[in-house]
């Protein structure tokens, strides 16, 4: 009986247990507003900078913790944008985000999420960099070192413009 019960109790802790990494998250949160600032395709005269979560229901509360992590990096403005985060769900938004970062979804999904942003011209950051595979346009490499990762061709693709600082700091898939 005794097995049974801690049998049950580590397995729903496994079931409940996130797979999102905090230290992931921490440095996510720091570096994916600076990438998106690289771009040189945002609008120069906005005030502030937009950026979606897109999360899928289970994964609401790791998003929103992400989602204050980020507001805590940057409370006041950066480099002249108030960060505003927003946790959604994918669709087809009516107002255009600047960016979206996005997290775990299934590969169906993350090539309709890669072909959305890319059509509309909104930079698409993955939680995990083996996502970019399926269009979305950069991540982070969290290793030995830290580094920016970017698709090569889905930049070449769809002409994004990143500053020249980003693209000799990045490595390429």
């Amino acid at each position: 009986m005794k097995a049974l019960i801690l049998f049950l109790s580590i397995f729903s802790l496994q079931l409940f247990a996130s797979h999102y990494n905090t230290t992931i998250f921490k440095i996510e949160a720091k570096l994916f507003p600076k990438m998106i600032l690289l771009s040189e395709d945002l609008d120069e005269n906005s005030t502030s900078l937009n950026i979606y979560i897109i999360t899928q229901e289970v994964d609401t509360s790791s998003a929103k913790l992400l989602k204050d992590l980020i507001e805590s990096n940057y409370p006041e403005k950066i480099l002249g944008k108030k960060v505003e985060v927003f946790v959604k769900q994918f669709q087809d938004f009516k107002k255009l985000p600047d960016a979206i970062i996005v997290l775990h979804h299934n590969e169906d999904k993350l090539i309709k999420i890669a072909q959305w942003a890319n059509k509309n011209r909104v930079i698409s950051l993955a939680y995990d960099a083996s996502d970019l595979q399926y269009g979305l346009l950069g991540s982070i490499d969290i290793g030995k070192s830290t580094k920016p990762y970017l698709n090569k061709n889905t930049i070449q693709k769809y002409g994004f413009v990143f500053s020249p600082y980003l693209l000799k700091l990045s490595k390429f898939q």
